[in-house]
């Protein structure tokens, strides 16, 4: 499918200066076979396009005129075919005629060909609408993509919270175990209303404990690809052997 610019260059640039149209149908519409320029050979096209319906069309470019005087075709003429669209907007160049029954009695007298440009005018409007509504669609379909991209990335931030959480827990645990007098300050919580230096200092006292154990964790999940294995064992130690565990203990503050 081409433009008529196309076409009108490769007449005026190519020298393709006769033509035969053919419609749909492959019927021959309309076919330019005289002798003329390139620049008179386009002219006779845009005046039949300006001038046509609707449609799809084929035009058959020749180098030569195509016929013989007794207007049969030559064969082995060097020929190119293209297909184009005639758009009725295209050719619409003069204002509308005024609506059947505005202008009197005398516009009883319309035939079928006066309401052509109404007819293209509605199919122009009906077209445009058809463009609205597939860009309301289009924007319908981004705001639901968006709101589902939102949606995962809500759920995926809690499952790293959740996830996070779990873990501070277990740490948690396994230090109350290791190290139960080191987090008393966690199970003390004060009177409702009442607020005292005592309780105060306890809560911080308790909440630098809890940043001391993860602080100290991270750094040995760093370190030890094995943490999670020796912290447990650790924990069953203080539990079955409370004994070796405190030998252990001292052994290690003996090296820090």
């Amino acid at each position: 499918m081409v433009k008529p610019e196309y076409i009108h260059k490769l007449i005026k640039e190519k020298g393709f200066n006769y033509w035969v149209i053919y419609n749909a149908e492959k019927q021959p519409v309309e076919a330019q076979t005289k002798a003329i320029s390139g620049e008179e050979s386009c002219a006779e096209f845009t005046n039949w396009y300006e001038n046509m319906l609707s449609g799809t069309y084929t035009i058959k470019l020749f180098e030569r005129n195509p016929y013989t005087t007794s207007g049969t075709l030559v064969r082995n003429i060097r020929s190119v075919n293209y297909d184009f669209t005639v758009n009725p907007t295209l050719r619409e160049k003069s204002p509308l005629p005024p609506v059947p029954g505005d202008s009197g009695m005398g516009a009883l007298g319309f035939n079928n060909n006066s309401l052509n440009p109404w007819v293209d005018r509605f199919l122009e409007v009906k077209e445009t609408i058809a463009g609205l509504n597939v860009q309301l669609e289009n924007n319908r379909l981004k705001e639901d993509y968006e709101r589902r991209i939102r949606e995962m990335e809500a759920a995926h931030a809690k499952e790293l919270e959740s996830k996070a959480n779990a873990w501070e827990e277990r740490i948690m645990a396994i230090a109350s175990t290791v190290a139960p007098d080191l987090l008393k300050g966690f199970m003390q919580k004060p009177i409702t209303g009442v607020e005292t230096e005592t309780e105060t200092n306890t809560e911080n006292m308790a909440q630098d404990a809890k940043a001391r154990i993860l602080n100290a964790v991270n750094k040995l999940i760093e370190k030890d690809p094995n943490f999670t294995e020796n912290i447990e064992k650790l924990a069953k130690l203080v539990e079955k052997n409370p004994a070796t565990y405190q030998q252990a203990v001292k052994m290690l503050n003996s090296f820090v």
